[in-house]
């Protein structure tokens, strides 16, 4: 979804224009100093945008290469707020045709120049305290580290009914796909910048790309391992999914679908 440069990027806008336990090893023979690109989607998310960028920032400190929005020409002016804060860090690129989770986490990936590879909502839903645990994990073992709430320490934090919704899909998924992962809606993740060199997932669609990437990285004997964390409601604004039943079957539907589109269908021998 040679640029290994380490200068420092100015702000910019683009208008669409016998292994051992790697939990006890988390850093051998890989350095993540000022190595770490985070791509966050965004759309309508000015509640959120700035104070995701600082709690990265904060989290990851010198391990920080860039932070690259994608944003699908919020009305709500959310790529204004990041272009203000003026960060020499972060990269802003506004998207005025596109629109959509999978092509813009899919640009995104494409203009990163870390060769660490983290993406996560905006939303704060996802904890950005957590992504140096993640980014610790990746080793000469771990290619991939998804955050989980299905791991060690992994917790669903919302409505009963809402995280069982999810557990029962991601079981599903689970025995089309594979147990190697769990949680294959996670959209938490570092990755190796070989990795999704190699490793490509369409760029239609929500958050079924996420599962389409870790069974292709699978088949390409690329090691996942999952990393627990506590999932929360987003902080600011709704989400359809959380709050319509309807939406969630509609969306749970085309997911199931995808699942074993990406199983057995045309994507499971399409060439990267």
């Amino acid at each position: 979804m040679g640029r290994k440069t380490t200068k420092t990027k100015k702000n910019t806008s683009t208008t669409d224009t016998n292994i051992p336990d790697q939990h006890d090893l988390p850093n051998l023979q890989y350095s993540t100093t000022g190595r770490v690109s985070v791509v966050l989607p965004s759309y309508n998310e000015k509640e959120n945008i700035v104070e995701a960028i600082e709690r990265i920032s904060n989290a990851l400190k010198t391990d920080l290469y860039e932070i690259i929005i994608i944003d699908d020409n919020s009305p709500d002016l959310t790529w204004k707020l990041a272009q203000d804060l003026q960060n020499p860090k972060v990269r802003v690129i506004r998207r005025m045709h596109e629109r959509g989770l999978a092509s813009a986490l899919d640009r995104g990936i494409q203009e990163a120049n870390g060769s660490i590879i983290v993406w996560m909502d905006c939303d704060l839903g996802l904890p950005p305290e957590d992504v140096p645990k993640l980014v610790s994990h990746l080793n000469a073992h771990n290619d991939i580290v998804v955050g989980s709430r299905y791991a060690p320490h992994g917790k669903d934090n919302r409505a009963k009914w809402r995280a069982a919704m999810s557990w029962v899909f991601n079981l599903y998924a689970s025995c089309i796909l594979g147990f190697y992962a769990r949680d294959y809606t996670s959209g938490f993740i570092a990755v190796k910048k070989e990795v999704t060199d190699k490793i490509h997932f369409s760029p239609h669609g929500f958050g079924e790309y996420f599962a389409e990437f870790l069974y292709k990285a699978h088949q390409h004997k690329y090691h996942i391992l999952e990393v627990g964390y506590i999932y929360n409601y987003r902080k600011g604004g709704k989400s359809k999914l959380d709050t319509s039943f309807w939406h969630l079957l509609k969306a749970g539907a085309q997911y199931g679908w995808r699942i074993l589109k990406i199983r057995f269908g045309k994507e499971k021998n399409q060439q990267d």
